[in-house]
């Protein structure tokens, strides 16, 4: 008695006995995700992890743009003060997991697959852009390039802060509860 020889369901060049026990697929070693209960495949884990991400569009959206205008409020104030270094360090823990908690309340606490990337982004842009307030106030428009640069390589208290702040904002979205 001879075996049937049974292939992948994505990978259809690779020989393989191990099925999903969810969905009874067939599935590689590469395709196989280790779960709890057992060997499942990449699309019934995908599927059940969709229940725990509900956020829509529009979320991403008022992320982003609670994200951005926040930061570069926090930044351009910052800016403005000339707060040192190392207080700087203690004022971006708090605001940038305040922002993101903002963000949160905003979209009722939905979730969704890219939402802490988002966030972070939004703030490192926003940021950015806050810091370079100053230059834009000095020159009435956006400056030339090689001035932004060297404001910014001089200019390292608001880089930090955006950065502990992204940073922050990144792991309160990614956060269970």
């Amino acid at each position: 008695m001879s075996e049937q020889l049974t292939y992948c369901e994505v990978h259809p060049n690779r020989e393989t006995s191990l099925r999903c026990n969810k969905c009874n697929r067939l599935m590689c070693p590469d395709c196989v995700v280790s779960t709890p209960v057992g060997y499942r495949c990449k699309q019934c884990v995908r599927q059940q992890d969709d229940k725990f991400f509900t956020a829509g569009q529009n979320d991403y959206v008022v992320i982003a743009a609670v994200c951005a205008i926040l930061s570069g409020v926090a930044t351009a104030i910052v800016g403005q003060i000339g707060i040192p270094m190392l207080f700087l360090i203690f004022i971006a823990i708090p605001v940038g997991g305040g922002i993101a908690e903002l963000g949160l309340r905003l979209t009722k606490r939905r979730r969704g697959r890219q939402s802490a990337t988002i966030a972070a982004a939004s703030i490192v842009i926003g940021g950015l852009i806050g810091t370079l307030v100053p230059l834009i106030s000095i020159f009435g428009e956006f400056p030339p390039l090689s001035i932004v640069g060297q404001y910014l390589m001089g200019n390292y208290g608001p880089l930090l802060l955006v950065g502990i702040m992204a940073f922050f904002a990144y792991s309160r979205f990614k956060m269970r509860a």
